[in-house]
């Protein structure tokens, strides 16, 4: 069982891991013993979230369990709970030696209170740097010897003061990794001038030897006592400097998260906050990014006295890189439609290709892309399309239809050959423009959903408002990956035309 000491012992570890699990959006982080819960961080589970957990062994021995309340996917999430479940009981384990060694030396050389000592000292120490340099004060302090360093690739610090130059020290340490065991060193070894004896002991992080103790000038030279001490100080460190890394992670994980959901609040503003008002036109469009921000983006331009405006793209790739991209390809787009004498689709398209060529010949990108323009007047959809692909149009009491790409993306050539093409669009007909996040979803056995079912599934919902054209292909997509993750970024534009005597 774990005792509310070492809970109350690990504190900071542990709520380090529950903020991280949190902010990655579990609603509940917690640590079981005996079959019943001895600490919990969140709200609790959230219905039909999944519960993960992770045992926390000492030896052949389960003292306890971590757990995690997540609503999303958490196949992925399973490996990290198990690892930082061996962390925390690698800590107890550890911290159980020590406690086992430190009663023996009680008993030959009164060390007790040195290695409590060292233990409280280093407790609250978060930042790797500080735990390194208290770490070498207190092994100097403890096995009184001139001084001490803590080498952990590249950072290195001495106490009190500079011994042995960076250059010696690093060829002792790679000589202690190639060994696998302690240095102990004499005048006779090699010693910088001033020098009479020292010693270098390996601290293992996370399973490998990437850190080193070293104490220099024990008067006396090192008996057995002191190299106990000395061994136990390094198994401590080792823990310390897990512990700070951990924190460090986790904070750089939070502030990452933070910034992420920043870009995601950034780039949905970027998009339409209104849906066109035509009368003759039902509008509606919705993006899922597969990640927090995406590569895909639309747009609705409309203006006194001028035809609306829809544009929708999608920047090869996602995530990050992607999104900024679109923000590059979504203003010219946008400035293009709003600011040309005459915003005719294939125009829009080849000031876009002009403007973002050499860029995205730098950055080794494209963007597929569909403009379109509504003519109210003659009941009209004239559009040009850059490979852009699935766009379907189905005219009232027809069969859907694919509108095909007649150009190459945009930042593929030096000049745009997309063209202007028109389709009639009267009450009833239905023009559906999304992304390849529909298309090419995938189900668990690997297959695609292809256009053929987009193309039944619009068949299907033609007789429905645009929003819910929207939502049942988003459900279809959604039904037929039984839960995946998105492969990719999906958006779609639905635009139904509606009869404006009878909507008045």
């Amino acid at each position: 069982m774990i005792t509310p000491e070492q809970l109350a012992s690990h504190s900071g570890e542990l709520s380090a891991l529950a903020e991280s699990w949190l902010a990655s959006g579990a609603s509940e982080f917690s640590v079981w013993s005996a079959g019943q819960p001895i600490r919990s961080w969140g709200a609790g589970g959230a219905p039909g979230a999944a519960t993960l957990s992770a045992p926390i062994e000492v030896g052949a021995q389960l003292i306890g369990q971590l757990r995690v309340a997540i609503e999303r996917d958490s196949s992925h999430c399973q490996p990290k709970l198990q690892a930082e479940a061996r962390l925390l009981a690698r800590l107890l384990r550890q911290e159980t030696h020590l406690e086992q060694m430190t009663a023996e030396l009680v008993e030959t050389q009164d060390q007790l209170l040195a290695l409590y000592d060292l233990t409280q000292a280093t407790r609250s120490q978060l930042g790797t740097g500080e735990t390194l340099r208290l770490l070498a004060g207190e092994a100097a302090r403890l096995v009184h010897c001139e001084g001490a360093l803590m080498l952990l690739n590249p950072m290195l610090v001495q106490h009190p003061r500079p011994l042995i130059d960076d250059a010696t020290l690093m060829s002792y340490f790679h000589e202690l990794q190639a060994s696998q065991r302690e240095l102990m060193l004499n005048d006779d070894a090699g010693l910088p001038p001033g020098l009479h004896n020292a010693c270098m002991i390996p601290i293992r992080v996370r399973g490998t030897i990437t850190a080193m103790l070293g104490l220099v000038n024990k008067p006396g030279g090192f008996a057995a006592p002191d190299l106990k001490l000395a061994r136990a100080i390094a198994e401590h460190a080792g823990t310390q400097i897990e512990h700070a890394l951990l924190h460090q992670e986790t904070l750089a994980q939070a502030r990452l998260q933070a910034e992420m959901e920043v870009a995601r609040k950034v780039q949905l503003q970027m998009l339409p906050q209104h849906r066109p008002q035509l009368p003759s036109l039902d509008v509606f469009a919705e993006s899922h990014p597969a990640l927090e921000v995406g590569g895909d983006f639309y747009d609705f331009i409309q203006q006194p006295d001028r035809p609306l405006i829809i544009i929708l793209g999608d920047v090869s790739g996602k995530g990050i890189s992607a999104a900024l991209i679109m923000g590059m390809i979504h203003a010219i787009t946008n400035s293009a439609a709003r600011f040309m004498r005459t915003p005719e689709p294939a125009a829009v398209l080849s000031r876009a290709n002009e403007y973002l060529y050499d860029d995205f010949s730098t950055l080794d990108t494209f963007a597929t892309a569909f403009v379109a323009q509504y003519q109210p007047s003659s009941q009209t959809i004239q559009y040009a399309n850059a490979g852009h692909a699935p766009v379907l149009y189905r005219p009232a009491g027809g069969a859907t239809r694919m509108l095909e790409a007649d150009g190459v993306p945009v930042g593929v050539l030096p000049i745009s050959l997309c063209e202007n093409h028109t389709v009639s669009f009267g009450p009833g007909d239905v023009l559906v423009v999304a992304t390849d996040g529909f298309s090419e979803a995938s189900s668990p056995r690997g297959e695609m959903f292809g256009y053929e079912r987009l193309l039944q599934v619009v068949d299907q919902a033609a007789s429905q408002p645009a929003q819910v054209i929207a939502q049942i292909l988003f459900d279809a997509i959604n039904d037929f990956s039984c839960g995946r993750p998105q492969d990719d970024d999906q958006t779609v534009i639905v635009i139904k035309g509606v009869d404006c005597v009878s909507d008045s």
